[in-house]
């Protein structure tokens, strides 16, 4: 019983330290990117091949317009791409930093928050680049950026949790990461990404997505910045629902092994 309140307390404490963990996250962003002619840009121009290239071959093959096509794969990769990684690289969180934990006496909740800074500024440079396609077909709204604001912020709670889940449960379980990048490989053809989910309405095949946790998750942010207005409240009560799901799990687990971490390492 006494696991949860010093949990509490040190998530509390990291909270004060952070500048810390913002340093850190800054840092892992610069270091993926050492020596680099164009470092960050990198991460937006690959993005930009592939989305073109399917834009193209997808928008052919369903029958779609490339000014409803383009914003929606945009939109979709730079959301998709940021919980993928909470649910992966986050996995390592702990492992990554074992030399920081055994040496500093910093609460291990920085690294979690560590790799969300790093997480999030992947999505800052990637989700913006919806903006140029928006004004090329004069759709943009900035009340639609306005109101994808809550949407965003219940996917960073939702990120967060997954970071907290995974990052324990990758010290205990080292083939998490790779386990979670292999299920993730079919979710995301399972996921209204790359294409509407309209498509499998019209195929009757609406229950692929109303399950789905993760299209409630992409759909609070993108719905908003593609269509200038809030999404329905039901997302926005599934989201909620989930996110409540994924951090009373993620408390479970973190009462369980937050004690044993540097034993684990």
């Amino acid at each position: 019983m006494q696991a949860m309140p010093q949990l509490l307390s040190d998530s509390w404490q990291s909270l004060r330290v952070w500048r810390v963990w913002m340093f850190l996250g800054v840092q892992d962003i610069k270091a993926r990117f050492r020596r680099s002619a164009i470092g960050p840009v990198w991460i937006l121009l690959n993005m930009s091949l592939f989305v073109v290239g399917a834009g193209v071959l997808y928008g052919v093959l369903i029958n779609q317009p490339m000014k409803v096509l383009l914003p929606y794969l945009v939109t979709g990769f730079a959301l998709w791409g940021f919980v993928v990684s909470s649910l992966t690289e986050s996995g390592w969180a702990f492992v990554n930093a074992e030399g920081y934990i055994k040496q500093f006496c910093y609460p291990k909740q920085i690294y979690l928050m560590r790799t969300l800074v790093s997480s999030t500024i992947i999505l800052l440079i990637t989700l913006p680049a919806i903006i140029p396609i928006q004004l090329f077909f004069r759709s943009f709204s900035i009340v639609g950026w306005l109101l994808a604001v809550p949407g965003l912020f219940l996917l960073m709670l939702a990120v967060l949790g997954h970071i907290t889940v995974c990052a324990y449960l990758g010290v205990r379980f080292r083939d998490l990461p790779h386990a979670a990048n292999g299920l993730l490989q079919v979710a995301f053809f399972v996921t209204p990404v790359m294409f509407p989910a309209k498509l499998l309405q019209e195929r009757h095949l609406a229950l692929i997505y109303q399950v789905n946790p993760f299209y409630y998750l992409l759909e609070v942010a993108r719905h908003p910045i593609l269509q200038g207005e809030l999404a329905a409240p039901e997302t926005y009560a599934f989201a909620g629902l989930y996110i409540l799901l994924v951090w009373v799990f993620a408390g479970l687990v973190a009462r369980s092994l937050d004690s044993r971490v540097v034993i684990l390492l």
